[in-house]
């Protein structure tokens, strides 16, 4: 931890709200994308991301300042959209979770985008709550196997073989797709 953070952090601690904002201003859109990428839609993602942060506030004085502010805060999140996971259940999110890749589809495209996103977000809601972590992680979200360890609270060969697993079994859900 930087000098910089630590002085937000002590001031944020006094109730220095502009403090606050200004630890949240550097990891604000990471934090809010994993909620996304855990929920599956916009409402759900703001609402994990807004418990997050009141969490986060309120913790402040307890935060030992061992690690960055912003590994802090995104575990903090991480515990949210986890909950939030177990409440709702195992069913797959909503359509909108993966982005747009072509220009201009034709409807072809289309029609298989549609029908792989489809199979996808099954295959997703088959995965342990771990193994989808590991891979929303370390692929959606662009960690390294040894910061999603750190986020995860789990050892780097855990995330390995929670990322294995998961592989393998979305391999065999989408292998007719992966073949084309």
């Amino acid at each position: 931890m930087d000098s910089e953070e630590r002085i937000l952090l002590l001031s944020a601690r006094q109730g220095d709200h502009r403090a606050f904002a200004a630890l949240v201003a550097g990891c604000d859109r990471r934090i809010l994308g994993l909620a996304f990428d855990m929920t599956g839609n916009t409402e759900d993602a703001q609402d994990i991301y807004q418990e997050a942060l009141l969490a986060a506030y309120r913790a402040l004085p307890r935060f030992r300042m061992d690690s960055e502010f912003s590994t802090w805060l995104y575990r903090i999140a991480l515990n949210r959209a986890l909950r939030f996971r177990s409440r709702r259940g195992r069913r797959p999110p909503p359509e909108e979770w993966w982005p747009e890749q072509v220009d201009h589809p034709t409807p072809e495209d289309l029609a298989l985008r549609g029908e792989f996103r489809s199979q996808l977000h099954q295959a997703l809601g088959g995965l342990s709550p771990k193994e989808r972590l590991a891979f929303v992680l370390c692929h959606h979200q662009g960690f390294k196997i040894e910061e999603a360890a750190e986020l995860m609270e789990c050892s780097a060969g855990s995330v390995k073989s929670y990322l294995f697993r998961g592989r393998e079994k979305l391999r065999c859900q989408l292998g007719e797709y992966l073949e084309r």
